[in-house]
């Protein structure tokens, strides 16, 4: 039969002009977002980079300063190291703001920092020059009244740099508000107007096809009832039409049913609902179209609506999360259960207080074994991130109260040692350089322990960019080529042609750098450390394997928490065991994942994955 003007026409009608209405709207608010994008940019790409350059080279600077004065005091070898490496942090930090040029008044400042960091330099040759005399109060004089003014006018500069761009991202701040401002108030008025339109046609649509619809759905509430002799009269030619015919056909089969005693199923399902809704976590069943069946009333508390009006919906329709919606998919596809790890955790605000859940999913399997229903249960772990949290903030805070008597005592035990207060025996120096090596050892793990804090609780800082594996590589092994040499153990770099991993290139590098370093420590003379990377998948694997004396596997399964060490690796002065644990962390602030293999006596493989470039 063929319809004149169907309802599917009707409504296509309806779609189309409210699309429309659609398309002006969000025309206007991406104008309106590209607007800010340009200011927040403004913000956050042209001047941040200065900023971060300008607040790296006062840092290194002022450990330059401190090199120089320990350098006075006698420490040569070890402040020559000192300021020698941090030579190389503030000039790769000059680099970084002479690339990133964006203000007029940068030109000068840069140029005169280029200009006296270089007599900084020199000065400092000088002072070599008196230390080889062996005159410590010429060289303290020259320190005093050459180095330390040059040093606070260098210091000076940089903080001129840092507040030319801090002012100029103000500027900025205050220009993208104004915009933020502008685009609200015409987004409210376009948006009221597109709203009055939208209105007045679904009106006008509504008159053409719910007079039908309210007649057909009151006569359904009818038979819904009970009354299975009631017939549903409609005789339009659209789809309600057919829709009426094809209810007024159940109907009658219904009939043939009615005598079917259904109070068992009944109460079968209330025992099920009862069992849902006494669990104490969040919980969700979603069928195999993903739609939502039941959910209990912790999750209607978590994602604030009700069961009745959900049940039936496809769940990205009602729940916006990619994470539990990801893991409900994959228990589909797979059929097992998907136990949520520490990347999975969700965070969510209500009852004002932040709670955190771990999401697990479990499948229900028909007869024939296909997974039909999946359980998704949202566990509270925030009690646990809570203690998690207050024992980093514990371990942050002695850390910072250590860092300071630890200094002194390092200072003060190494003037003994070098007999700057007077001469000490053989027994007096012995206990100093005991003192001296626990003084150290102690200062690492501070600043281990810092580190590890830092990036627990969310602070690290990274700088992606799409990087090649080949430099990553090159700057790991540099530091250690002399120390392999000596050892005469190989290291070898394979060749990785031109693969780039999406990172931060220096704690990349910091990870590597930390596994080549225990791998030398586990290495003896006529061994080797390979580094490697592929690709595969989506995915980058890089390694660093070693053919030492590889680690007990009562080790393995734990070498990655905290202050663990393995094999002879044991002893106090070996490291602070927390060079792994720090070196996961970073990897799965990445987004990545670490692990080992390793065989007693025919060394370690530790495997990491990085994500490919965007």
């Amino acid at each position: 039969m063929k319809k004149k003007f169907s309802l599917k026409h009707k409504i296509l009608l309806g779609y189309m002009a409210i699309t429309l209405i659609l398309i002006v709207l969000a025309g206007w608010a991406i104008y309106n977002f590209m607007s800010l994008d340009e200011s927040i940019h403004d913000i956050m790409v042209e001047n941040y980079q200065s900023v971060i350059a300008s607040e790296g080279m006062m840092e290194a600077l002022e450990r330059q300063d401190s090199a120089e004065l320990i350098f006075i005091f006698g420490q040569q070898e070890e402040a020559l190291e000192i300021f020698q490496k941090n030579q190389i942090e503030f000039m790769k930090h000059l680099s970084r703001a002479e690339d990133n040029i964006t203000i007029e008044e940068e030109n000068q400042i840069i140029s005169n920092l280029n200009k006296d960091y270089q007599t900084y330099l020199d000065k400092f040759i000088q002072l070599r020059d008196l230390a080889n005399e062996g005159n410590i109060e010429e060289m303290q004089n020259y320190y005093l009244t050459d180095i330390m003014p040059h040093f606070q006018k260098i210091k000076n500069e940089t903080r001129d740099l840092l507040t030319v761009n801090q002012e100029h991202m103000r500027e900025a701040q205050s220009k993208a508000n104004s915009r933020a401002t502008q685009a609200i108030y015409s987004s409210i008025i376009f948006s009221v107007i597109a709203i009055i339109l939208a209105i007045t046609l679904g009106i006008y649509i509504s008159n053409k096809i719910l007079k039908p619809i309210n007649s057909l759905t009151e006569t359904i509430k009818e038979i819904a009832g009970g009354n299975l002799e009631k017939k549903i009269n409609i005789t339009t030619k659209d789809e309600i039409g057919e829709l009426a015919e094809e209810f007024n056909s159940m109907t009658e089969r219904l009939k043939e049913y009615e005598q079917i005693n259904i109070s068992k199923l009944i109460d079968e399902k209330n025992k099920s609902e009862g069992i849902v809704k006494s669990i104490s976590n969040p919980l969700i069943v979603t069928d195999d179209e993903n739609r939502i069946l039941l959910i209990n009333p912790e999750a209607e508390k978590l994602f604030n609506l009700r069961e009745k009006d959900v049940s039936g919906t496809h769940f990205l329709e009602i729940i916006k999360e990619e994470k539990i919606f990801d893991s409900i998919t994959e228990t589909l596809e797979t059929g097992k259960e998907q136990k949520g790890q520490k990347n999975d955790v969700l965070e969510f605000t209500y009852n004002n207080k932040e709670h955190y859940y771990r999401i697990t999913t479990n499948p229900v399997k028909d007869k024939k074994g296909e997974t039909n229903l999946v359980v998704t249960i949202l566990e509270d772990i925030t009690h646990l991130k809570e203690v998690d949290q207050m024992k980093s903030e514990f371990v942050s805070m002695v850390s910072h109260e250590f860092r300071t008597p630890l200094t002194s005592m390092n200072m003060s035990i190494n003037m003994l040692l070098e007999e700057n207060t007077g001469e000490i025996n053989e027994d007096q120096k012995e206990l100093l350089e005991v003192a001296k090596d626990d003084t150290e050892h102690l200062n690492n793990l501070v600043d281990d322990l810092l580190d590890l804090s830092k990036i627990e609780s969310g602070k690290i800082d990274l700088d992606f960019e799409n990087v090649k594996v080949e430099e990553i590589f090159n700057s790991s092994i540099n530091p250690f080529e002399n120390k392999a040499s000596d050892k005469n153990i190989d290291l070898i770099q394979k060749d990785v042609g031109d693969l780039k991993v999406y990172a931060d290139l220096n704690k990349i590098t910091w990870v590597i750098t930390n596994l080549i370093g225990n791998a030398l420590r586990y290495t003896t003379e006529g061994d080797k450390i390979v580094l490697d990377a592929n690709k595969k998948g989506h995915k980058v694997y890089i390694s660093v394997a070693d053919t030492g004396e590889g680690i007990p596997k009562e080790y393995q399964h734990k070498i990655f928490e905290k202050f663990v060490r393995a094999g002879t690796d044991q002893d106090e002065s070996s490291g602070t065991g927390l060079g792994l644990p720090i070196a996961k962390e970073i990897v799965e602030a990445h987004g990545g994942r670490i692990w080992v293999k390793s065989k007693e006596g025919e060394g370690s493989k530790f495997t990491f994955t990085l994500k490919l470039p965007k």
